[in-house]
């Protein structure tokens, strides 16, 4: 099958998105918000233990478009040897098309060292369906296609080429308890479009619980799926990875 190539469909969406109608519910142009998360952890005595993890999260909204920044980072040490080394990050613009239908183009990078994977680029265009939005809750749908660009760890092997078209599916649901306190889950389905029996799956839950006004407590569960994973040096790695984090985040 031959890979499809969102770059062009990047260009002629940018160049067709001015011509949609603004989002109602878009914030005034200027607008900044964001968030930054730490936690860490360290065991010594009889096991000697060190994890890590940092996260971010940065809005802002221009003229009929608001863009969004992540990034989350796991790494841990346990007597001595990396039992994880986790990088994921991504920059992402949306418009509104209408009151329940936007668009958006996204570009992400990760790494996950242990899932032999020493980088892995996206760039993805596609389509946000606002079902739900309330006051307290909201659910947005996805679909898009993806381009991947995938580089293994020395050893590492698969039975595909490392640049490959996918296309996506995905949910982002989010439930207020309080003004500061929130639920949120996404989930995402990534079906390989030149292999048919690969396809990644990547979900994230997260709960924050206020300390101060703009202090809370942010606990977090990753999980990353990859039905067919690397073999390296002959042996087939797992197919899933979770990372499980605490700490504290700071909102401004």
């Amino acid at each position: 099958m031959h890979a499809l190539r969102p770059l062009p469909l990047l260009l002629l969406l940018g160049a067709a998105l001015p011509l949609g109608a603004q989002d109602a519910a878009a914030k005034k142009p200027g607008t900044f918000e964001g968030s930054a998360s730490l936690g860490f952890s360290q065991t010594r005595g009889n096991a000697d233990a060190t994890t890590i993890n940092v996260a971010n999260k940065l809005k802002y909204a221009v003229v009929g478009w608001q863009v969004q920044q992540d990034l989350t980072f796991f790494y841990g040490e346990a007597e001595g040897k990396v039992n994880a080394n986790f990088w994921n990050g991504g920059l992402r613009a949306q418009r509104g098309l209408g009151n329940r239908v936007g668009a958006y183009l996204v570009g992400r990078f990760d790494r996950n060292v242990l899932q032999g994977i020493a980088r892995r680029f996206e760039e993805g265009v596609g389509l946000d369906i606002t079902a739900v939005s309330t006051k307290a809750q909201a659910l947005t749908l996805a679909l898009g296609v993806s381009q991947f660009q995938q580089t293994l760890t020395p050893g590492s092997t698969t039975t595909f080429d490392g640049s490959f078209p996918a296309a996506r599916a995905a949910l982002d649901f989010r439930h207020k308890f309080s003004a500061n306190a929130t639920f949120q889950q996404t989930a995402e389905y990534l079906p390989n479009l030149s292999e048919s029996s690969a396809y990644l799956v990547n979900t994230e839950s997260t709960i924050v619980a206020p300390l101060l006004s703009r202090l809370a407590v942010k606990v977090g569960y990753v999980i990353r799926y990859n039905s067919a994973p690397p073999v390296r040096n002959r042996v087939p790695l797992r197919t899933t990875d979770t990372f499980f984090s605490s700490g504290v985040t700071y909102s401004f």
